[in-house]
């Protein structure tokens, strides 16, 4: 139930179950390779742990890699949780899990994101038990960052709410993180029990919402984000359509990425379906005032027709990001 799913360039599937995958073709009907089982616990339901595809940049020649986090060992209220991570590079001549640790202890149910500076927010999750009602226990409440460019993890905030089964996070627009739910039960439970060891009202119903706002957009960093972002064209095709976007900058630009995100969708304290694709610049002018334009592309990869957001970072900010629609090849 609930494997780990990420479209590859080509067109064909990364599934991931338990602590092995495959690259599948659908088209065909046809496992093309399986590849090593990834060390350590069970990884899916219910034994959740979190499965991103990093960046797809021309730097790294739009080649998928996955990066998955956490799990457990068993189907009980007693379960141990895995503080391990694995990347492997599914399409390359020798793919190999490459370990890393999640700092602070074990997780499962734990979250991914993808950050608009290239890093990987990782929240949420329980460090005892597993999915399910009233299974799970010791809610883990640090908000930790990964940057897969240096290999490095740090501790990025802290909650003092329970994100537990059912629970979600989504970037907006402006860059946040909306974080919400966590119903670790078979029906909305509004207050909490005095009998802490009964689990299923232990951890109640949570309706609050809270916003996690990345460094990116703290301090002096938020007043370099470009305003005013306005694009020629709203329907992009990979690898033919060439849309101009205009913005605003308060200095002139030393560093503009251009960025098309899917945020992917949530279920049962998983995250599926992120993608996020440096796309081609080229042009970019300075045409008064402190006003900028710049030429972009879709790379010519395959990727999953629908809505995308359109984001423009400067100098490692970015603005508020534009809604587009992908269409296929």
């Amino acid at each position: 139930m609930y494997p780990f799913l990420h479209l590859l360039k080509d067109g064909t599937l990364y599934v991931f179950a338990s602590t092995a995958s495959q690259i599948f073709d659908v088209d065909q009907n046809k496992i093309l390779l399986e590849l090593p089982h990834l060390p350590g616990m069970h990884r899916t339901y219910p034994n959740t742990g979190g499965s991103v595809m990093l960046p797809l940049t021309k730097q790294n020649n739009y080649e998928a890699e996955i990066m998955i986090c956490g799990g457990g060992d068993a189907d009980t209220v007693t379960s141990l949780t895995d503080d391990s991570c694995g990347r492997l590079k599914p399409m390359s001549a020798d793919p190999h899990w490459k370990m890393t640790k999640m700092p602070g202890g074990a997780r499962t149910m734990v979250e991914c994101l993808l950050l608009l500076d290239g890093t990987v927010l990782w929240m949420n999750g329980a460090r005892v038990g597993c999915e399910g009602f009233g299974t799970a226990s010791v809610p883990a409440l640090d908000a930790l960052i990964y940057d897969p460019k240096t290999d490095k993890w740090s501790t990025a905030g802290r909650s003092d709410i329970p994100r537990l089964y059912h629970s979600v996070a989504l970037m907006l627009l402006d860059g946040t993180i909306l974080i919400a739910g966590s119903n670790p039960n078979e029906m909305p439970i509004l207050e909490k029990d005095v009998v802490p060891k009964d689990l299923v009202r232990a951890f109640p119903t949570e309706f609050r919402i809270e916003r996690y706002t990345p460094s990116y957009l703290l301090g002096d960093k938020a007043k370099r984000r470009p305003t005013s972002i306005s694009m020629e064209k709203k329907t992009l095709t990979p690898g033919k359509t060439v849309s101009s976007i205009s913005f605003r900058s308060p200095s002139k630009p030393k560093d503009v990425k251009v960025l098309l995100y899917h945020g992917g969708f949530v279920t049962h304290a998983l995250h599926m379906g992120q993608v996020m694709v440096g796309m081609e610049q080229m042009d970019l002018k300075h045409v008064g005032g402190r006003k900028y334009e710049i030429k972009v592309k879709v790379p010519g990869i395959k990727l999953a027709p629908g809505p995308y957001v359109v984001y423009v970072v400067v100098d490692g900010a970015p603005g508020v990001g534009q809604f587009v629609s992908v269409q296929s090849t």
